[in-house]
């Protein structure tokens, strides 16, 4: 997995500067498992239903890809407003931590696309260790479940997800102060995108304008 890692990275260190790299990448392999709603599809602008309909294929209410000579113009509109839009979860190559720092391949949630770069916010499988401590309390009856309710809902810092569409249904977590801009580049070309729904994405935007807030 070491050597798989260090020619990843090696590639895209080469292709830094070459658009052309992430769009053969993004063709063969995103657009293909990626498939549009007609939710997603009648949302769309006019433009963006105008490359749909030409790239891609309705079967039973879904657009699936059908067009490997779509153009690199046509990619670069459907990775901003289709792929990497605002609540959609890629994953993510954080690269190796330090110490505390957050790395390795994560799911992260888009917050904003600045065409080359995202600015994410990564997502674990690894429960807090302040729900880890809370948890305890309430097990060994130092806190009631009125406290315990009351102390998890007062961490701004940490937000809960019971479900991502398109992700294996289990709870996982993210921290707001983790929020970060990333090269487009870190984005796993063969892994899953998912969403998330509305509600999260409103209860992200809470938690860091309460985070931010009580700096």
């Amino acid at each position: 997995m070491y050597f798989t890692w260090i020619k990843n990275k090696t590639e895209k260190i080469i292709n830094e500067k070459n658009n052309n790299y992430i769009y053969k990448n993004i063709k063969n392999y995103m657009l293909p498992k990626f498939v549009i709603t007609q939710y997603t599809f009648n949302k769309s602008d006019k433009i963006i239903k105008t490359i749909i309909k030409k790239n891609y294929t309705l079967n039973d209410n879904k657009y699936i890809f059908s067009n490997l000579k779509i153009s690199n113009n046509e990619i670069k509109l459907l990775m901003k407003y289709i792929l990497f839009k605002r609540g959609n979860v890629v994953w993510i190559d954080f690269g190796f931590n330090i110490g505390n720092e957050f790395g390795g391949m994560h799911p992260a949630v888009i917050l904003k696309n600045f065409n080359n770069d995202l600015f994410v916010i990564p997502i674990s499988s690894k429960k807090p260790s302040e729900y880890i401590k809370l948890e305890q309390d309430l097990k060994n009856k130092i806190i009631s479940k009125e406290e315990y309710e009351k102390r998890k809902n007062n961490i701004t810092e940490i937000i809960e997800f019971s479900k991502i569409n398109g992700f294996k249904n289990m709870i996982r977590w993210a921290r707001i102060t983790r929020m970060k801009k990333i090269s487009i580049l870190r984005v796993n070309y063969y892994g899953t995108i998912g969403t998330l729904d509305g509600l999260y994405m409103d209860k992200i935007a809470e938690k860091i304008s309460m985070e931010l807030g009580s700096k």
